[in-house]
Formats: structure tokens, sequence, C-alpha cells
């Protein structure tokens, strides 16, 4: 049988095999994505020689349109494999402004290679070898933010989206470990390399996205990385309309699955390709209400409200989009703005519609047990509630989070740390269960822990308004007077609100500053009188003051107005001065929350 000849190039511990494509390090097989390896051939055949990033373009990419960036991951890929970093140049110069030069001292052979059989069996060997690599299990995956590339801010919603529905999406597979969206998204706005990220997530692959708007379409471009080799598994760019995105979602993450070589059972590929519209625009109101809501501020939850409401204008049948509006409701209402009246019949009626429309959802549960806990009291029904959104999706951090609010406020204090922790280990660093932490300590009475715990939740996020005013509670709690006011008087400054100037006029009552907490309160009763302010904010002043009547006058109309801070009235310490007082047992009773739960 005739012979073939053998071309290989040999680079430090490297030996490239043009025939086979191989890449050997020391004799063991490095898998390459063919781009990736096309781009180390043309740098080597061009060695000693600076190769334009266009001539690359064309000579890689010669029937696409792709861009610069392509260009770069491709070579940081290479570099990855080849171990080492634009900083610590080895083989591959950057010549600024001009392109790449191959620098390494190259040893070119060509020789005859062995009998077929031989070489087959050798190939055989590589390829099982090669294999290995190529197919590692991917048991973790971190699907960072998608970054856009366009000067416009309201590509936010979208670029935020795209990431965020594919963990989403993909979180719903049990065989696959999903990085939360909280410690993805600390990688948002940071220069920070995708498989850099990857490690310090400890994710097996990363997926690393970018979105530009290029007229009316918008330029998607996807990779799937595997973290440990720095190797492309997958990647492709994307040319869609907005009114595409839906449809987009869905082929990704089939897509990546695909990739990953997960074996999905028909429940599973029905879960993954789940939507809950049809309607592209009522999908994109959806995207900007969840990015809105990602803010955590007044402003921000009154803008989610009108996008989710906008959203099931558009589409009458959209349960996500009614659970997401229920949620925002009850979470809003934290902040005193809006009377429990106007809101509770808006939230009931988003979380009932949700459940109406997919029983199965454990977002439409988790909207009706809030509603049902924070303006109903139902405590039975409540806990039902919880407790179903929770068997539907045990790794829902958001639901073991409001369920650690519920079991505080039945006085079940050790069970609601369970939950509590629970759902900071499924999402270690979502600011709102890292802040509600702090909150459960304060309720413990365990005030240095909350000041710990919430000092550590200002350090990921300092403009995080209710872990600023929770700061304030725990200090003042504790008796550190000074620092507590400090706290509130700075959430004061940003959000002057109702909920806020209550807690802070308690706090200057405590610390003996009568005058400031007489101005504050004079400001409230006032203030009442135009518009709503929560009762209990006024009530916690006038304990505080001492004036011990005046106080339960005010916990009778937080009553009447079925103010939601009283459905902790069993275990908040800033009332611990009242609970010696036959009206205190009186209102506990009115509550259904006198005997242990």
């Amino acid at each position: 049988m005739s012979k073939r000849v053998k071309h290989t190039y040999e680079f430090g511990p490297f030996q490239l095999d043009l025939d086979r494509r191989l890449l050997w390090r020391e004799g063991q097989a490095v898998g390459l994505a063919p781009k990736v390896f096309e781009m180390l051939v043309l740098l080597i055949e061009r060695r000693g020689t600076v190769v334009s990033k266009q001539e690359m373009m064309k000579v890689l990419w010669p029937d696409r349109y792709v861009e610069e960036a392509n260009l770069t991951q491709n070579i940081f890929l290479l570099r990855k494999i080849l171990g080492e970093s634009q900083r610590k140049a080895k083989y591959i110069e950057t010549i600024s402004k001009l392109g790449y030069r191959f620098s390494a001292v190259v040893n070119e052979t060509l020789e005859e290679s062995p009998p077929p059989s031989q070489e087959l069996e050798e190939e055989a060997a590589a390829s099982k070898e090669d294999q290995g690599t190529r197919h590692q299990a991917i048991a973790s995956l971190a699907v960072m933010p998608t970054i856009n590339e366009s000067d416009d801010p309201n590509l936010e919603y979208l670029s935020d989206g795209i990431s965020e529905n594919i963990i989403i999406s993909l979180a719903r597979l049990p065989q696959l470990h999903i990085s939360s969206r909280s410690l993805v998204f600390r990688y948002k706005g940071q220069e920070v390399d995708a498989l850099e990220a990857g490690r310090e997530l400890g994710a097996d692959a990363v997926v690393a996205s970018r979105v530009r708007p290029l007229g009316s379409v918008l330029i998607i471009r996807v990779e799937l990385i595997e973290v440990s080799t720095g190797r492309q598994l997958w990647g492709e760019q994307y040319h869609r309309s907005f009114s595409d995105i839906l449809k987009l979602q869905d082929e990704l993450a089939t897509t990546i699955s695909d990739r990953l070589r997960l074996k999905l059972t028909e429940e599973e590929k029905k879960r993954l390709g789940q939507h809950y519209t049809s309607n592209p625009e009522a999908y994109q109101w959806y995207l900007k209400g969840r990015y809105f809501w990602n803010k955590h501020t007044v402003t921000d939850y009154e803008k989610a409200i009108e996008s989710f409401e906008q959203a099931v204008r558009l589409d009458p049948t959209y349960a996500l989009a009614y659970s997401a509006l229920a949620d925002t409701y009850v979470t809003f209402d934290f902040y005193g703005v809006l009377a429990p009246w106007e809101i509770s019949p808006k939230a009931k009626t988003a979380a009932i519609n949700a459940l109406l429309l997919d029983d199965t959802l454990p977002e439409a549960h988790l909207a009706l047990a809030c509603v049902k806990m924070m303006y109903e009291r139902d405590w039975s029904d409540a806990e039902r509630e919880f407790t179903k959104a929770i068997e539907l999706d045990p790794n829902y951090a958001h639901a073991r989070n409001w369920y650690s609010h519920f079991l505080m406020a039945m006085g079940r204090i050790e069970e609601s740390l369970v939950q509590s922790e629970l759902a900071l280990k499924l999402d270690a660093l979502d600011d709102c269960v890292n802040q509600y932490l702090g909150w459960h300590y304060i309720h413990a009475r365990h005030f240095d822990r909350a000041i710990g715990q919430l000092e550590k939740t200002l350090t990921g996020n300092p403009d995080f308004f209710l872990a600023r005013v929770t700061l304030g509670m725990a200090y003042v709690q504790k008796g550190e007077f000074a620092k507590g006011i400090s706290e509130l008087e700075k959430a004061s400054e940003k959000d002057k609100l109702p909920v806020v100037l209550g807690f802070l006029g308690h706090a200057y009552g405590l610390a003996g500053q009568r005058e400031k907490a007489l101005e504050i309160l004079e400001e409230l009763e006032d203030l009442s009188k135009r518009t709503y302010v929560p009762p209990y904010s006024i009530a916690l002043i006038y304990a505080a003051l001492g004036e011990t009547s005046d106080t339960f006058e005010w916990l009778e109309k937080a009553y009447a107005a079925d103010n939601e801070w009283l459905n902790w009235l069993k275990v908040a310490p800033e009332v611990d001065s009242l609970r010696s007082d036959p009206r205190f047992t009186e209102l506990l009773k009115k509550l259904d929350l006198e005997a242990d739960q």
C-alpha cells in the first residue's frame, strides 16, 4: 500500500498534526474547536510576520459576516489551551491595532506515515483519548450575563432577559446544576473573563453571549465553553428580529442541552421548551418588568408593576406575568407607598389569574400564599400555598425565603431559620435572601449576627435600600442608637418613605432625642391626613416615647387598615415594651397569633 506524507509543526511541548487535525501536548491529545485549529495553523504558517485581524477574519470566516469579537474570543481560547496570557505571551504576540504574530520557534517536519494498519490503530487510540476530553461530563453550568454591545441603555432589559431566561429554562433540568442569577450577575459590567468567572463559580462550562442591534435586527452571539480546557464546545451567531427573541430563547436552551449531551425525558424536554406566551411584545414587557424588579428600589418596583400590567394586557393568558405582577405588588407594599386596600385586591386578582391559567406554576402558588399571609391573615391557607410552591420547585429560593417570613410571623423561629438558610444555599448572593437573613436574626434577638449579615449584604450592594433600613433597625435594637440613627438617616436621604421615618422616629425616641422624634411624628400625622401612611410607623414612635395609649390607638388603626407590619407582632422586638399590657394580648388574639402555631 502507498504511504502518505505526515505534516507536523512542533513548538515548545506541542506537536500539531495537520493530517489528523490534532494538537498533542507531551503525548496527550488536546481537543481544539475547528476554528481554533484553523487559527493556529494560519498563525504558524505565517510565523514571524504580523497577520492582520482583517485577514484572519477573511481566511477563517470567508462566507460569513463576523465581528472582531469572534476573533478575539478564539485568540483567547487558543492562548488558554497553549497555557499563556496576553501579558505573558510565549507563542502569540498581540501587535497593537494591527493583528497577531506567532513568535515561537517552530520545527516543521515532513515524513512518510506508517503503514495504514498501524496508523489506524494510533488514530483510534487518539480518537478515544480525544473523545474522553470532548465528552467530559458537564454537570454544572454558569450562564454569564449577556453583554449589551450597544450604547442604548434601554436594551439592558433585553440583554439581561436573554441570559436570565436561559438560566430559568436550564434550571428545570435536575441533572444539571446552574449557577443562580445572583451569582453570575455579580460579574455584570465587569471586565472579567468568562472562563475565570466559571472557575470562581466552580462551573464545568460557561455560556457567554453578546447582543447588539443592527437596524431592525439583533445580532446575538452565543458560545458554550469548557472551563477546564477553554475549548469552545459550541458557538453560533444569530440575526433575529425583536419579535423572534421568544423563539430564540427556547432554541438556545434546547441547543445548549443537546451540546452538553444531556439525556432528557419527554417531560424534561417539554419543560425545557416551556414558555408562557406566544406574544413577542408581551414577552418584551415581561423582560422589562423582571429587569426593573431586580433593582429593588421604589421607583423601579413602580416601573415593574407597569411593565407586568402591560404584559398581561397584551396577553391575558400570560400566567407567569400575572404571578410576577402579584409578587411585585406584595414586595412593593413593604415600602408603605400604597394603601393595603389598594394593593390587596390587585395582588389577589393577579395571583388567582395565574393559578387559573396554570396551577402547576410554583410562582403562582407563591403569589397567592403571600396574599393570604400579608392581607387576609389566612395562616393555614397561606402555609398550604407556600408548601405547594416548594413542592413544585424545591430549588425555588424566593419561595423558601418567603416561607421563612411566614414561619417567623408564626413564631416558629427555628423552622424559619432552616428555610432562610436553604434559600441562601440555593441563591447565595441574592440581595433579598441575604437581607432577610439579617431581618430574621433581629427577630430571633441575635443582633450581632444581624449586623454582620447586613453589613455583608451592603458590601455586595451598597445601594440596597431595605438592607440599609434593616441594619439601622439592628443597631437600634442592640442599643447602639447613634449607629442605628446614622443608617436610617442614610436610608431616609435616598428614599424619604413613611416606613423609614417611622423607624427613624422610633430610634430618636429610644435614644432620648425627644424633639427630633416629635418632629417626625408631627410630619407623619400631618401626611396621614392627605395620603396613606402605615399606621404602624406612627405607633412605633409613640411606643418609643412611652405614650402607651396613643401607641395602641395607632396599632388598632394598623389592624383596621390591614397594615402588613402587624403580621410579625408576635416576634417584633420593637414592641417588646408593650407585651405585658393586656391590650397587646387582645391584639394578638385578633390577629390569630396568640397561641403557638
